[in-house]
C-alpha cells in the first residue's frame, strides 16, 4: 500500500487553475467560486450587474490576486463577444509565471452555470420567455464553449462542467422551455465529452431544488412557491432542499485531478429524487408524521 503524501493530495487541489464561471455574483455560481478558490484556483466571475459583480469580489476577498470579473450579458452575441475577449485579454497577461513558453492565453476551466426560467406552463409562456429561457441556457452555453476552446486546449488540464438541472433529465414541473434547454444541455456534455476526447473532459451536474437568493425572493410572500417548496422536499429522499455549496462540491469534483477518468457524464445533484419512482409503504420519511 502506497503511502499517502503530496502527490496524492494534490490530486484533491487546484493550484494554479484558472477557472470561469458564468452566472457567479450569486447562488450557486458564487458558491463554486468560492470552493474554487479554497482549493487554490484563480476565478474569474461574470455577471451582468456591475455592482453585484463587485459585491461578489469583494465577498470573495478581491479583485485581485486570484479574483477576477468581467461584467457581460452572455444572452447576448455582444455580450459573449465581451467576455470571451475579456477573458483572453486575462488568460494572457495575468500571472506570468504560469504562462506557456509560447505565451499562448490558457484556461483550465469552464463552468457554464448562467441561467433562468419563466415558471409556465407550454400553453402560458410567451414566445419572449421562449427565447429568454433559450438564448441564456442554450444559447451561451454552446456558442461560448465552442469560442473558448483555443483558450481550453492550451492548457494540459482543461475541463468543463456544465450546470443542467434534474428538470432536464425527468419532468418536474418547471417549464417545457427550461426543460428542453435543461435537456439540450446534458446531451451537449456527451456529444462534446466524445468530440473533443481525449483533450478536454466535459461532464454536467443536475442539480434539483436549491436554496438561492433567486428562489429565496420566489417563496418569500408567496403562499403558493413556498407549498411548492414544502412539496418538492417531502418528494425528495434527503428530506430538504439543496444548499448552494451541496452544487458547488459536486461541480469542483468534476475538475479535480482525482476525476480524471470521468467524462461526458452527468451527475444528479438530487438528493435521491431521480432514484425514487414511487414513495412506497417501506420508505420512512423523518418528516412524515403519517405512514405512507
Amino acid at each position: 500500500m502506497s503511502t499517502p503524501g503530496p502527490a496524492a493530495s494534490s490530486r484533491w487541489r487546484l493550484d494554479g487553475y484558472r477557472v470561469l464561471i458564468t452566472g457567479s455574483t450569486k447562488g450557486i455560481g458564487f458558491a463554486c467560486a468560492r470552493e474554487f478558490l479554497d482549493l487554490g484556483a484563480e476565478v474569474l466571475l461574470n455577471g451582468r450587474n456591475n455592482e453585484d459583480l463587485y459585491q461578489a469580489m469583494k465577498a470573495l476577498g478581491g479583485p485581485g490576486p486570484r479574483v477576477f470579473g468581467i461584467q457581460a450579458d452572455i444572452s447576448t452575441p455582444e455580450g459573449r463577444d465581451r467576455l470571451v475577449s475579456a477573458v483572453r485579454e486575462y488568460t494572457w497577461s495575468a500571472t506570468p509565471s504560469a504562462r506557456r513558453e509560447d505565451h499562448l492565453p490558457v484556461l483550465d476551466c469552464l463552468v457554464n452555470n448562467a441561467g433562468t426560467n419563466v415558471r409556465a406552463s407550454v400553453l402560458e409562456a410567451s414566445d419572449a420567455d421562449y427565447a429568454r429561457i433559450m438564448a441564456l441556457n442554450l444559447d451561451a452555453t454552446y456558442h461560448l464553449t465552442r469560442r473558448l476552446h483555443p483558450l481550453l486546449a492550451n492548457s494540459p488540464r482543461p475541463t468543463i462542467v456544465n450546470v443542467a438541472s434534474a428538470a432536464g433529465v425527468a419532468s418536474t414541473g418547471s417549464g417545457a422551455a427550461y426543460a428542453m434547454s435543461k435537456a439540450a444541455v446534458i446531451q451537449l456534455t456527451k456529444t462534446l465529452a466524445c468530440e473533443w476526447a481525449p483533450r478536454v473532459r466535459v461532464n454536467c451536474v443536475a442539480p434539483w431544488v436549491t436554496r438561492t437568493p433567486l428562489l429565496e425572493a420566489a417563496v418569500d410572500g408567496d403562499p403558493r412557491s413556498a407549498r411548492a417548496l414544502e412539496e418538492a422536499e417531502r418528494a425528495t429522499p434527503l428530506g430538504r432542499a439543496a444548499e448552494p455549496e451541496d452544487m458547488a462540491g459536486a461541480v469542483v469534483f468534476l475538475t479535480l485531478p482525482a476525476s480524471a477518468y470521468v467524462t461526458g457524464q452527468c451527475l444528479g445533484v438530487d438528493g435521491g429524487l431521480s432514484a425514487e419512482h414511487f414513495a412506497g409503504p417501506c420508505v420512512e420519511r423523518e418528516s412524515r408524521n403519517e405512514e405512507v
